[in-house]
């Protein structure tokens, strides 16, 4: 089985994990073919509320246990394969705990990059009852008051992913990446692999999102150390590969000599093609443990090609869902949790040479390590 190295940013220390998530797939997002049943959160309370109960009552006939829970989730963009790899790894989670009679249902809404539309989507939860919302934010401030009303009406909420939000609801928990020790890593990786100096692209993810304004803080913070290195161009990418190539090929005309790209995620790949397609010299281009991008390195990048990969890790989705729970049953969860990410090294990148395209090459866990490691 492929081990891939993990890095605790903050202690120096390293683990080695099972790579479920890269084994071959054909998908980024785990197979999920049976529950939970989709659907949208814009359906009237009243329609969510036959169907939910309908659905809970067929759950607790079946096992023979009282009703499993109802839970929502508010993704504020799936338009990119780590966030449908994210939502695959919810659905597989749901699966489970449909199982033994814990989750009768989960419904999806996602909201288009739109924070209005994220907030009435979060306020239709609470009117169909849901037993607690995980969200995927969209805004680090807009949805706070949608967040405080699930709170006063008893629903927790749960922040994944692009957190963390300013909210102070009482049943607000969160769980985030250390973005700003992620986002150092690979930038400091790149700025010395340049030899401290020269011209740098930067490319972001969606403009106003807190994940987004946390790495590029990571970004400055370790580039206030490289005052040789600057950095010629910001280009945000909504983390896709199909706007960060059409974004380059516009801007890579207009500049002089580019040493290094530093990336958020989704555009790594899509980075390499479009100097390759401007016919300009390939620069040190931070990874993303997208396939496209460690399949390249690995067999075809110019021999001895020095980078590093890193990447946010998609199983948070179902971190959020068996953390939901675990609320809702009454266990001592913190408000806070920090989920680790993933890290590829040049001396790893082989074992990656047939991995699915889409593949998100992270290690994927269980409940158990939820528990056994975000819960401090």
């Amino acid at each position: 089985m492929k081990k891939s190295k993990w890095i605790a940013m903050l202690v120096g220390g390293a683990m080695i994990c099972s790579l479920a998530a890269c084994g071959g797939q054909s998908s980024s997002a785990p197979a999920s073919t049976a529950a939970p049943t989709e659907k949208t959160a814009d359906t009237t309370a009243a329609e969510a509320g036959d169907t939910t109960e309908a659905a809970a009552d067929a759950a607790a006939e079946d096992k023979g246990e009282g009703k499993g829970y109802v839970i929502g989730f508010s993704n504020s963009y799936n338009g990119n394969t780590y966030r449908q790899a994210m939502e695959g790894y919810l659905k597989e989670a749901a699966e489970e705990l449909q199982k033994t009679g814990e989750v009768s249902e989960v419904i999806f809404a996602e909201s288009n990059q739109n924070n209005s539309t994220q907030v009435q989507q979060i306020e239709n939860f609470i009117l169909q009852g849901v037993d607690a919302i995980i969200i995927d934010p969209g805004s680090a401030t807009a949805l706070n008051g949608a967040i405080q009303e699930a709170s006063d009406a008893g629903i927790p909420c749960i922040i994944i992913n692009d957190g963390p939000v300013s909210s102070e609801a009482e049943l607000c928990y969160q769980i985030n990446f250390d973005t700003i020790a992620q986002m150092g890593y690979l930038t400091e990786y790149v700025c010395e692999a340049i030899g401290g100096k020269g011209n740098i692209i930067e490319l972001r993810g969606t403009a106003g999102s807190e994940f987004d304004n946390i790495a590029h803080e990571g970004v400055l913070k370790v580039l206030e150390k490289y005052p040789d290195i600057k950095v010629v161009a910001e280009i945000y990418t909504d983390w896709t590969g199909s706007k960060a190539q059409s974004e380059l090929a516009s801007v890579l005309p207009t500049l002089d000599k580019v040493d290094g790209v530093v990336t958020q995620g989704g555009d790594s790949y899509a980075a390499v093609q479009a100097f390759q397609s401007a016919g300009l010299d390939l620069p040190i281009i931070g990874g993303d443990n997208r396939g496209y991008f460690l399949k390249w390195w690995a067999n075809e990048a110019p021999e001895g090609y020095d980078t590093v990969s890193v990447s946010s890790n998609p199983w948070d989705g179902a971190t959020g869902l068996y953390v939901a729970v675990d609320i809702l049953d009454g266990k001592d969860v913190p408000k806070e949790m920090i989920h680790p990410f993933g890290i590829v090294t040049k001396d790893e990148v082989k074992d990656y040479a047939d991995v699915a395209d889409e593949a998100i090459c992270c290690p994927t866990f269980d409940r158990d390590w939820v528990r056994e490691n975000l819960y401090k």
